[in-house]
């Protein structure tokens, strides 16, 4: 997938971020939240992964670098609490005419080498975190899915992609969010760094 570009986001790359998870709030039950957010949180959103010494990559078109077609980025799981700092939590998102193209493989694979080795965010990628700001190392990553029944193979193709990246069932939770007029499952992933 030559026309594809991975790369360190930007501030400039929120609204591209925000086109795309829009889609998944406004469609899906991928997102568990119920209206659009405001602009301005996705900025706040990227500002706190960086201040975590944590990656945030997009997917860009080769020909056209600032229209952003997918996102990853791992941001602190349950971050308030220092105990938890070598975990954590996952999100990955293509732009709806983008999935099923090896996209969201590309990103999740990048995400995955720098978490195994941090310093290639700075090296490989040419990232950059706020002064003072040092790689964070992560033992765990956790993916949270909502179980879309409608999806292929009936929300299990969510699940089997990233077990194909070596993640594993942590728990499946039934009923537990509810959207749309319907009670929705969940699943936790996890993949284990070592």
């Amino acid at each position: 997938m030559d026309d594809i570009l991975i790369r360190p986001a930007r501030e400039a790359d929120m609204a591209g971020v925000e086109r795309i998870i829009g889609h998944y709030i406004m469609n899906t039950v991928l997102t568990f939240h119920e209206e659009l957010q405001p602009s301005e949180s996705y900025v706040k959103s990227f500002r706190a992964v960086q201040a975590l010494g944590l990656p945030y990559l997009v997917a860009v078109r080769a020909d056209d670098p600032d229209t952003v077609v997918g996102y990853t980025y791992a941001f602190g799981f349950r971050s308030e609490r220092s105990g938890y700092r070598f975990a954590s939590e996952l999100s990955l998102f293509c732009d709806p005419a983008y999935t099923g193209k090896g996209v969201g493989s590309r990103l999740l694979r990048e995400l995955l080498d720098i978490l195994k080795t941090p310093e290639l965010f700075l090296t490989k990628f040419g990232g950059s975190y706020p002064e003072g700001v040092s790689p964070r190392t992560i033992r765990h990553l956790i993916a949270v899915m909502a179980v879309n029944d409608v999806g292929k193979r009936g929300g299990m193709a969510l699940k089997e992609f990233y077990e194909s990246f070596g993640f594993v069932l942590r728990s499946h939770l039934v009923e537990v969010g509810y959207k749309f007029d319907k009670w929705i499952d969940t699943m936790e992933l996890q993949y284990t760094f070592y």
